[in-house]
């Protein structure tokens, strides 16, 4: 199913619709936005009907042109990663690790998966290059990166305005999904691999060893651990994509 036949079926898109009241109207038999926007009167209060016909114009401009931070932005908790399946050449799934757990630490390394390419970046040798990534044609797709990922990278590269993201923390959350990344994995069927850096604290390890001794084996158990929590999200977002669309069988899961 294409963007526009996936968004325009979102009813919880438009104004004072909850994904509650998405499958009940779906149920009803109002399958798109659109006729949504015609049928509003029969469903709704004259006043939220007249909201839902006015939104629909923005919503259509939205999806035709590409809004991301717009769609991002108007789709429910838990029901975000909708805008990931319609625009799937947008997401980016990205993973930060760094040398302390305070607030001063720097950066050691990213990885970032987008449009099936795994890549990373190590400070000292290609940190700088992640910088061109960072742009608003993607949704960047991370867990508890509101909070961590994304300040530490504004600062990191001097940053002010910040392109679209989903934070897959606040996603399960709604889906009673809670607790770090590594708790929620089992709950979702990912198996991680067996890994020398098995943690957070592990991976400041490694950057030490790698650091103070050129230590490559370091080095390389340090970006298996980042690229795995990055695999992670990537089947976590699906997992939740699954849970939000279930009930509403807008396209084959």
């Amino acid at each position: 199913m294409n963007a526009v036949n996936l968004l325009e079926q979102s009813l919880c898109l438009m104004p004072g619709v909850s994904p509650e009241a998405e499958i009940r109207l779906r149920h009803a038999g109002v399958l798109t936005c659109h006729q949504l926007a015609d049928e509003a009167p029969r469903h709704f209060s004259p006043a939220r009907a007249a909201r839902i016909r006015d939104a629909l114009p923005v919503l259509e401009t939205a999806i035709r042109c590409r809004l991301l931070p717009w769609l991002v932005g108007h789709l429910p908790p838990g029901h975000r990663v909708r805008v990931l399946r319609a625009f799937p050449d947008a997401a980016a799934f990205f993973d930060i690790e760094t040398d302390s757990l305070f607030r001063s630490s720097h950066i050691t390394c990213i990885s970032l998966l987008r449009s099936g390419r795994l890549r990373s970046y190590v400070r000292g040798l290609s940190l700088h290059r992640f910088l061109a990534e960072w742009t608003h044609d993607a949704i960047w797709v991370g867990f508890n990166s509101k909070r961590f990922d994304t300040p530490a990278i504004a600062t990191e590269f001097g940053l002010a305005g910040l392109p679209p993201q989903i934070d897959l923390m606040d996603e399960a959350a709604h889906w009673g999904f809670r607790g770090g990344l590594k708790a929620i994995e089992p709950l979702v069927g990912f198996s991680r691999p067996p890994s020398p850096c098995a943690n957070g604290a592990d991976a400041i390890e490694f950057w030490r060893a790698w650091t103070t001794s050129q230590d490559k084996s370091a080095l390389r158990a340090l970006l298996h651990y980042n690229r795995l929590d990055v695999l992670s999200l990537r089947h976590l977002a699906a997992r939740i994509l699954r849970l939000s669309t279930e009930n509403l069988r807008l396209f084959d899961n």
